[in-house]
């Protein structure tokens, strides 16, 4: 089994995809504690549609 480093592209963009993720999971929780429903609806979700969509590429290019 030969195993290649990840190119330096792919750490960059998982940086991101975190970076995104904590920002979303802030907006929700402050929307919430504003009493703005609406937008911590919609941050909630993109939330989550972020989190399965890592997930789901983790589990894609992870080495077997």
């Amino acid at each position: 089994m030969d195993v290649k480093p990840r190119p330096w592209l792919e750490w960059v963009l998982w940086l991101v995809w975190l970076l995104v993720e904590v920002f979303m999971l802030q907006n929700a929780i402050a929307s919430g504690a504003e009493l703005q429903s609406t937008a911590a609806a919609i941050f909630w979700v993109l939330f989550v549609v972020l989190l399965i969509a890592g997930v789901v590429v983790w589990v894609i290019r992870k080495p077997e």
